[in-house]
């Protein structure tokens, strides 16, 4: 059914839309902040992040962990888990009103919740849990006291990532249009535009890159005319938000294109899936990310792109210039306030200008989305599935002999290393013949690509064959990690210490190839509670060391098996 679209005052109807769900934001007062502090973000929904879209609002704490925080609204704590990765301390509060509330990176827990967790992780004899509560073990009050802020999991610093999510698709929406009292009359800015020949892979092609300047008050690209030897054209933006009272950027919430006043496509950040939020990568031009470091957001979406943001007006969201005459394009870019941009440039069709070629359509190894590409070489060999790719490529690889000791098979580098990939692919090489038995279980395969390194354990497999899995192209090399992890007293420990005024104790651990896999502490032969920040992992003195002379043993392995034991004798 084709519904008429307002936009900007004008009636138009979309002809080719992909699928935009609605958000329905409960009343103005169904939420209340989470800090009772003045609300200053240094991160909001949307924001372009590596492999996925930001999900919620990062809250500052004023540079400090420790501040208190809030129930937003009546519900029920349904989930809390502890990780050194992702939200860290996390607490998940379900509503009656189909929303759930999710509060991440947090220092500690409310009492009574911290008592039942510390006593399922000792049930569990694991630090790292993730637990799923009934309605009546935790009920809260809107405004109820739940944890303190901190810096736990994959933060940077100290902040409060906070969300709203549909409970019953766990989907994140836009918290910002849920009437929070964040202040922002800053308006985005577009600092450059970038064309595209939509006729022409988006990999195969390097984008016509204009910087946007303001000139009597109207902003517009440099130069305002442009001239592209292409028929339809593709635009990208590069765009950032600001807000009052901080010096950080944002992400955009709304962004629409014109031609002569027609709508062409437009873009929405409201709702995006958890399942398809790496398909960030495909909403933007990945490629000249990698490269140069300007994110451009794209108004068309690429044959692989599943998100559900986009709004089409023209075919694949181009803008056909092939009729030789001016086309006046505006671009609009709006904030989750309100706050808009406008930017205007003109095209127009000319032989021999505007976006330049990176390798020929005619390759040897054009690889296509929606097909299953398979390369099968004497030392090298994937199946990449028909779902992995967003666009076209023209893959290559050559293989080299290396005379590093430490590298037990060729170095193999797979082009084009700055393509982003939809899924995983497992990876088979070939590595030296006659690998000494010791080393065999030992074997990581390592990938670095532009701004990328990723590590996956080596799995033998039928022909002498290593597999290992990964997200992306680039160069491959297989290597042995025999060291043990190290550990490390972070303050002055010997056999017979007294701790008796000490709070906690805490070794920092480290890995120099495979990472840490797990570790384990014993006093006195019974699992002990240690906690892990970062490479740092601690005990804080409880109940479980009473006075007396006990028996400390931490074991630390990586990820191939090698560990690692620290025995210290001490007194409480």
């Amino acid at each position: 059914m084709k519904l008429p679209v307002l936009v900007s005052g004008l009636m138009a109807v979309a002809i080719c839309v992909s699928a935009q769900p609605a958000t329905t934001t409960p009343s103005p007062h169904a939420f209340v902040p989470p800090l009772h502090i003045p609300l200053l973000l240094a991160g909001n929904y949307g924001e372009l992040r590596p492999d996925h879209f930001h999900a919620g609002l990062d809250i500052k704490t004023q540079g400090r962990t420790g501040i208190p925080v809030y129930a937003a609204a009546d519900g029920f704590i349904s989930r809390v888990a502890v990780s050194n990765s992702g939200y860290g301390h996390v607490i998940y509060i379900r509503h009656a009103n189909g929303y759930t509330t999710v509060y991440g990176h947090l220092e500690r827990f409310m009492p009574e919740l911290a008592a039942y967790v510390k006593q399922q992780q000792y049930r569990q004899q694991s630090w790292a849990i993730d637990l799923q509560l009934n309605p009546d073990q935790f009920p809260v009050h809107q405004g109820q006291l739940i944890a303190w802020s901190g810096n736990t999991g994959a933060a940077v610093g100290p902040h409060l990532h906070f969300e709203i999510r549909n409970t019953s698709t766990q989907t994140p929406l836009n918290t910002q249009l849920f009437v929070l009292p964040i202040e922002d009359h800053l308006p985005p800015t577009v600092y450059r535009v970038a064309i595209y020949d939509r006729d022409q892979s988006i990999y195969l092609q390097h984008p016509l890159q204009l910087a946007v300047h303001a000139v009597q008050g109207r902003w517009t690209t440099q130069p305002s005319e442009v001239l592209v030897n292409a028929s339809h054209i593709g635009v990208g933006i590069q765009v950032l938000d600001h807000q009052n009272g901080t010096s950080n950027t944002f992400g955009i919430y709304e962004a629409r294109l014109y031609d002569s006043g027609r709508p062409v496509a437009s873009f929405r950040l409201d709702s995006i899936p958890f399942d398809v939020t790496r398909d960030v990568n495909a909403h933007m031009d990945y490629q000249t990310w990698l490269e140069e470091g300007r994110a451009y957001q794209l108004f068309f979406p690429l044959p692989g792109n599943r998100l559900p943001v986009y709004q089409l007006y023209t075919p694949q969201g181009a803008v056909d210039i092939s009729d030789g005459k001016p086309h006046h394009l505006t671009i609009e870019v709006t904030d989750a306030s309100g706050n808009s941009r406008i930017v205007r440039l003109t095209l127009k069709q000319a032989p021999g200008a505007g976006v330049h070629t990176r390798s020929a359509d005619s390759c040897s190894s054009l690889m296509r989305p929606g097909q299953l590409n398979i390369v099968d070489e004497p030392n090298l060999s994937f199946d990449l599935p028909p779902e992995a790719l967003y666009d076209r490529i023209c893959f290559r690889y050559t293989m080299e002999a290396t005379p590093n000791p430490h590298l037990l098979a060729p170095v193999y580098h797979l082009f084009p290393a700055t393509i982003p990939l939809k899924t995983d692919f497992t990876l088979y090489l070939k590595p030296l013949p006659d690998i000494p038995e010791p080393l065999r279980n030992k074997l990581v395969i390592i990938r670095t690509a532009p701004r990328q390194e990723e590590l996956s354990l080596a799995q033998w497999t039928s022909g002498g064959w290593l597999a290992g899995r990964f997200s992306g192209f680039g160069k491959f090399e297989v290597k042995a990690d025999t060291v043990a992890p190290l550990i490390k007293p972070i303050t002055r420990l010997y056999p017979g210490i007294r701790l008796t005024d000490a709070r906690e104790i805490r070794f920092r651990v480290t890995d120099d190839l495979s990472g840490i896999g797990s570790y384990r502490a014993e006093l006195d032969g019974k699992w002990l509670l240690m906690g892990q920040f970062r490479n740092t992992i601690y005990y804080t003195f409880d109940e479980h060391c009473p006075p007396g002379k006990h028996t400390l043993i931490l074991t630390v392995s990586d990820r191939v098996g090698n560990t690692r034991t620290y025995e210290l004798h001490f007194i409480r």
